[in-house]
């Protein structure tokens, strides 16, 4: 059985997997080196783009494909669909990371760091009020493994947590939770909306004139969900506006970021490079989940872990 890897994983790694089970790895730096042994290959775990559906009418024995990252949105999923080829994804893996990023950037504005930051470089020793996340209200656009490791660090702080889903059932650890058709009801209560929605034609700019229009003034929007989450330019003049009070973003509608793109000179966003989901620890969770799916694939017993539901887009 042959197995394509377009993902930097430690030579021992592979080695070690070798030894435990009758598959041929083979490792390339990207998709492009990657394109003829595909062509015999059965699967396939790969590292960002370049998946194409030329690429996978040229893999005809390809039965699995597994991305290590949570969404599935640059993959050629009616391509994948149609030819029956299982995708699995590393959903859980980047919980923690995402869990500590939204609670950095709700502290970094409650507590005004940007404040301190520019009182150091000015030698400026006065006093200021720094807010507090204590008692607020945090709406999280999503329920998921990632919304949830979001919504159990802001009920440490003593936040109150909301949530939109789909259909509004409930989930552990949100106080209330809300179907997609309410959002425009419940922005209106949040100091703090997070969003880790995947992208789908549902969820593609979401956060539109309409919907900024219905937050408070003096809300914050976090999103290192998926960038055409967001409309931009509606963005862009929210906050001009001051009907917005700030932005964080590591993900965008195009990346990476024009380098003359107006969100780079606002004072009222904060840009991180698509670096929320990244961890030290990556890698150390990434691989569990691949070592499982591809024992399960090469014995043909048991069940993957992570399987995308095509149809739904993740």
């Amino acid at each position: 059985m042959e197995v394509v890897i377009t993902n930097k994983i430690p030579a021992e790694t592979i080695q070690d997997i070798k030894e435990q089970l009758p598959v041929n790895l083979t490792q390339f730096q990207s998709m492009e080196e990657a394109k003829e042994k595909l062509e015999s290959a059965d699967g396939l775990f790969l590292f960002g783009g370049g998946l194409t559906e030329r690429v996978i009418t040229s893999a005809v024995n390809l039965k699995w494909v597994m991305t290590s990252s949570a969404g599935v949105e640059n993959l050629p999923l009616d391509s994948l669909e149609k030819r029956g080829i299982v995708v699995t994804n590393a959903r859980g893996v980047h919980n923690v990371q995402m869990g500590e990023y939204a609670l950095h950037a709700m502290l970094d504005h409650a507590r005004k760091h940007k404040v301190s930051v520019e009182y150091q470089q000015n030698k400026r020793f006065e006093n200021f009020k720094p807010g507090e996340l204590y008692g607020r209200t945090l709406l999280i656009l999503g329920t998921g493994a990632i919304a949830q490791a979001v919504a159990m660090r802001a009920k440490v702080f003593g936040m109150r947590v909301l949530g939109i889903n789909q259909s509004g059932r409930d989930v552990v650890r949100f106080d209330e939770t809300y179907a997609l058709q309410e959002l425009f009801n419940v922005l209106p209560n949040a100091d703090y909306i997070v969003n880790v929605l995947p992208s789908t034609p549902k969820t593609k700019q979401l956060i539109n004139e309409e919907s900024l229009s219905y937050m408070k003034h003096s809300a914050v929007l976090i999103n290192f969900g998926r960038g055409d989450a967001v409309d931009e330019q509606a963005l862009i003049q929210a906050l001009r506006n001051n009907r917005l009070a700030h932005a964080y973003l590591d993900v965008f509608e195009e990346e990476p970021l024009h380098v003359e793109h107006p969100l780079w000179e606002m004072d009222e966003v904060t840009i991180t490079p698509h670096i929320a989901g990244y961890s030290s620890h990556y890698m150390e969770r990434l691989l569990p989940i691949f070592k499982h799916n591809l024992r399960v694939f090469v014995e043909q017993e048991g069940e993957m872990k992570n399987i995308v539901n095509i149809s739904e887009g993740y």
